[in-house]
């Protein structure tokens, strides 16, 4: 891979000479990288290189982000699912989970531990599980 500089100058070479073969001799790379930095300077007026087109692209946009903001913010008991619908997304729920974690909220599942703790057990009595020595 060349570095910015020795693409400039590569591209300043073929451009005064138009010879693509001794271009490449020179710099020691192949006629189709030659012609294809010659194209590359033609369309973006540039041959350096472009490290802010590479890897994966983010499935969630950053207004995408700022909405799923808002929406919490309106109602801090959303569920994921309903981010996801109400938005018109169509990306996974670990997707959005992982936005709202980003976001810096707590996603907590509701439990009812604290309520059941003080009601009274079914029947009076606790069960207690027994083994069945039978044979099936």
């Amino acid at each position: 891979m060349l570095h910015n500089e020795a693409r400039k100058l590569l591209a300043e070479a073929y451009g005064q000479t138009r010879d693509a073969q001794t271009v490449a001799k020179c710099f020691q790379v192949s006629t189709s990288t030659v012609y294809r930095l010659s194209m590359q300077m033609k369309k973006t007026g540039s041959v350096d290189l472009q490290t802010s087109q590479r890897g994966r692209k983010p499935a969630l946009t950053e207004e995408a982000l700022q909405e799923i903001e808002r929406l919490i913010m309106a109602r801090p008991d959303i569920t994921i699912d309903e981010i996801i619908e109400k938005q018109g997304l169509s990306v996974s729920n670990e997707t959005v989970r992982k936005a709202v974690i980003r976001l810096g909220y707590v996603y907590k599942k509701k439990s009812f531990y604290a309520a059941e703790r003080e009601r009274v057990r079914c029947c009076g009595g606790e069960r207690s599980l027994e083994r069945n020595d039978r044979a099936m």
